[in-house]
């Protein structure tokens, strides 16, 4: 696991307290009334690396390479951003914040997914910006700056996974690897125009990954291809008997969710889909009326989860912490353990319910409810938390089942990209990632911006 600062807590109600101050004044006001003032100490260099990358919105180190490969085989000449979250020997973990960087310690090992594919072939390029503890959707950073959207100029590219799916999209990187613990990689690729993974939870080993909530922490990728994106998945994922989908499922309910653009572009990509000699494709009612309690119960648990992990060092530091990471921090510390308790079993219920109407098929629907916000747009207003929900709650399906997920990029007619989610059964994801290959040899997906 990866280490970090070790700071007295402060009782729950101080916390309150600056949050309530933070909500009435800003965060500056947290600032100053914490005395932590916000600043980049740099990290230590590796042979052949740099501690200040000329983008450094999009990476916090890089090298020629970072880390080179230890071995060959299947992951040959793939280079990786890897999220500034994950145990990189030599380095530490700053977690997209300068202070904790700045208190945290040098790593000894480097994490399980990294190694596998240093193993197999691929190196690393360096390690990539995230939100503040990769606790937000929305990609923004207030610390190093925002990663740029290269598919659609001023718009947000998505979080957690910002900064690698940011050195995807142009071309610096084949492979960007970060947490999609609850829709940290679906969210960015959509917003980018990528193709992105997230596996049946714990089929890949999160040993290494700085945690967040132990009960949908997973591993994640982007790629700017779907073979890419298998090549990634025959190294980390387990070994099994390859099947094909004989049948997908859409339901009316869930597109409805999302706006009329994200709408049109999905119709018109299952209309191709039922044209293209893909699985059978039928229409199925899913409940959406619960949409909402499970994606407050996934809000639940992962706040409560985080507070526990962080909240001795958050209280300490909340005014060096960005808007959105402070936020849900905020909301987690409120969690009293009942409420956590009920919002399990609601994730658990809600994950039967989610695995007996796929079955044996997979379900298709709007990876995001909406296309990226505006970079312009106040990350705090009441509009840019709407359409974040929005997007919650389609990744909510794949969430509390634990399902594996495929976001690949489909057309629209601005041109600005939107997500179509291919999810499956649990422990089917090889069969998912090569089926988001077969559906990126149709006319279906959208081409590379």
């Amino acid at each position: 696991m990866p280490t970090g600062p070790k700071t007295p807590r402060l009782d729950r109600r101080s916390f309150l307290r600056l949050g309530a101050i933070g909500t009435v004044f800003g965060g500056s006001a947290l600032l100053s009334a914490c005395g932590d003032g916000l600043r980049d100490p740099g990290v230590p260099p590796l042979p052949g690396g740099t501690s200040v990358p000329a983008d450094k919105a999009t990476w916090r180190v890089q090298g020629t390479p970072l880390l080179s490969a230890s071995g060959s085989g299947h992951a040959e000449g793939l280079t990786v951003a890897v999220t500034d979250l994950f145990a990189v020997q030599g380095q530490a973990v700053g977690a997209g914040n300068p202070v904790w960087l700045g208190q945290a310690q040098i790593e000894t090992t480097t994490a399980h997914s990294i190694a596998r594919l240093l193993a197999r072939g691929a190196s690393v390029l360096g390690i990539a910006q995230t939100v503040d503890f990769g606790f937000g959707h929305s990609g923004l950073n207030s610390a190093y700056g925002t990663p740029p959207n290269p598919a659609a100029a001023g718009r947000i590219p998505g979080g957690a996974t910002s900064g690698a799916s940011t050195a995807v999209a142009r071309g610096a990187v084949s492979v960007g690897l970060g947490p999609d613990t609850t829709g940290s990689v679906r969210i960015p690729a959509s917003y980018q125009g990528l193709y992105g993974f997230g596996p049946t939870h714990e089929a890949v080993s999160t040993e290494g990954l700085m945690p967040l909530s132990r009960t949908f922490d997973n591993v994640g990728w982007v790629c700017s291809d779907a073979a890419t994106l298998a090549k990634v998945g025959g190294v980390l994922l387990p070994s099994v008997a390859d099947a094909d989908f004989g049948a997908a499922v859409t339901s009316p309910g869930l597109l409805a969710v999302a706006d009329d653009r994200v709408q049109s572009a999905v119709r018109d990509a299952l209309a191709k889909w039922k044209r293209s000699g893909l699985p059978t494709l039928t229409e199925a009612d899913l409940d959406i009326a619960a949409l909402p309690d499970w994606y407050d119960a996934i809000v639940a648990v992962q706040g409560y989860e985080a507070w526990q992990q962080y909240g001795g060092w958050v209280s300490t530091a909340t005014g060096t912490i960005g808007d959105e990471a402070r936020a849900n921090f905020l909301a987690g510390s409120t969690v009293t353990e009942s409420t956590y308790q009920r919002s399990l079993e609601e994730v658990r219920v809600a994950a039967q319910t989610v695995r007996d109407f796929i079955g044996s098929r997979v379900l298709l629907l709007p990876t995001t409810g909406s296309q990226a916000p505006s970079t312009t747009d106040d990350p705090g207003s009441v509009h840019v938390a709407a359409v974040l929900r929005t997007t919650g709650l389609l990744t909510s399906v794949a969430t509390v089942a634990g399902l594996p997920t495929a976001t690949v990029p489909v057309k629209t007619t601005d041109g600005v990209p939107v997500g179509l989610s291919i999810v499956g059964p649990a422990g089917r994801d090889r069969d998912v990632l090569a089926l988001a290959e077969q559906v990126a040899g149709t006319g279906i997906v959208a081409a590379p911006q």
